[in-house]
């Protein structure tokens, strides 16, 4: 035997919606009805309401020009943007392509300095300037020392003794 308190068990709350404890048998659907009707109660429509709704139905040609103007510029402004995407895409890949021929060339110039390098040999270079050509080390009062103001160099204007 079902005790008393389970045959009434609480039923879940449904906010807001209106459940019906009817269940229909059978294979076909049955006419639905909209809530309120049938049980003898109508809504009722304030004034107010009912003018705002038949206000809202109606639109006049300014608020249709306005609708058709800010569409209008709508549609401009995604399609430049579109545009101005497409063309920053392709100033990216540009960049990548140039950047990727820098680097080639930064690779190459190094291998080809690194090869003149190698082919130079400094001391080979030291030898015959001194012994072939007569070259010697500078002595200390042969050295000459100037201040320069502001620049980076000095310019002989006039011959030293």
């Amino acid at each position: 035997m079902v005790s008393a308190s389970r045959r009434h068990a609480r039923k879940p709350a449904y906010h807001g919606r209106r459940v019906s404890d009817e269940f229909i048998y059978g294979n076909t659907a049955r006419e639905l009805r909209e809530l309120g009707q049938g049980r003898g109660s109508e809504l009722k429509l304030s004034h107010q309401t009912r003018r705002n709704r038949e206000k809202a139905g109606h639109m006049n040609p300014g608020y249709i020009l306005f609708l058709t103007l800010a569409m209008v510029m709508t549609v401009a402004i995604c399609i430049q943007y579109l545009m101005m995407r497409a063309t920053m895409t392709n100033m990216v890949k540009e960049l990548s392509s140039l950047e990727l021929n820098l680097n080639e060339l930064k690779a190459e110039n190094d291998d080809t300095e690194n090869r003149i390098k190698g082919a130079v040999d400094l001391e080979e270079i030291k030898y015959r300037a001194m012994n072939e050509l007569g070259m010697q080390y500078a002595n200390e009062d042969q050295i000459v020392s100037y201040e320069c103001e502001d620049t980076d160099y000095v310019r002989q204007l006039v011959d030293i003794e």
